[in-house]
């Protein structure tokens, strides 16, 4: 079975390392989420033409988040969006909290956890928009955990491609954020031949609590 998709915009593109392992210690994750394979960042929920980073225009930014139907739902996903970040805050449109629905089904599962949050927290300030057009961000964006620990990155043979849309990568980027279950970097080390010194560089830098800056 091909791998689902799903939009969410929780306030940071950084917070796409959350995703693929649920304990980056930046905003408190404290669980994996078992099923999430790739995730990318992006913009979308606007109309501006071809966004970037520095004119993002009426965008917002987005991650977009690869997962296996069989191991994880896609109300799973919405419950973890709901829980993992503060939908009662102001932001502008860029950082602003949003689910990006890409069928009927998800606009479905999309509004009814919406008006569940409603209840639950009041006047909330996410928007729900149909998906258009889903722009990968640059590439320095991607993985942005994985990027800056250069003498990880330095020793993998990879692409911008691989970075941006790449299963190691999307890992990767969890450990260099913090993530210490090391069970599947274990499984990791096995499947992509990765030396035993570069598993013990990314476990030591994970132990240490990963990159200490937070998202804003």
């Amino acid at each position: 079975m091909p791998l689902h998709r799903g939009y969410f915009g929780l306030q940071c593109f950084w917070g796409e390392s959350a995703w693929a392992k649920g304990s980056i210690v930046k905003i408190n994750f404290n669980f994996q989420l078992k099923g999430v394979r790739i995730t990318r960042v992006g913009y979308a929920g606007g109309t501006t033409n071809e966004p970037t980073y520095k004119k993002i225009g009426d965008h917002t930014e987005i991650t977009e988040v690869q997962y296996d139907p069989k191991l994880i739902s896609y109300r799973q996903l919405l419950e973890f969006f709901w829980s993992h970040h503060n939908p009662l805050e102001r932001r502008t449109k860029q950082y602003q909290s949003a689910i990006i629905y890409e069928n009927m089904d998800q606009k479905a599962e999309a509004m009814k956890s919406l008006d569940e949050a409603k209840k639950k927290f009041g006047n909330v300030e996410t928007y729900i928009v149909p998906l258009d057009i889903f722009y990968q961000a640059e590439d320095y964006h991607q993985k942005y955990w994985l990027r800056n620990k250069k003498e990880i990155l330095d020793q993998l043979s990879v692409t911008d491609g691989d970075i941006a849309q790449g299963v190691l990568c999307t890992k990767l980027n969890a450990y260099a954020a913090g993530y210490t279950d090391f069970e599947e970097l274990e499984l990791l080390a096995k499947d992509y031949e990765l030396s035993p010194s570069l598993v013990q560089t990314i476990k030591e830098y994970a132990l240490s609590g990963g990159d200490p800056r937070n998202c804003h």
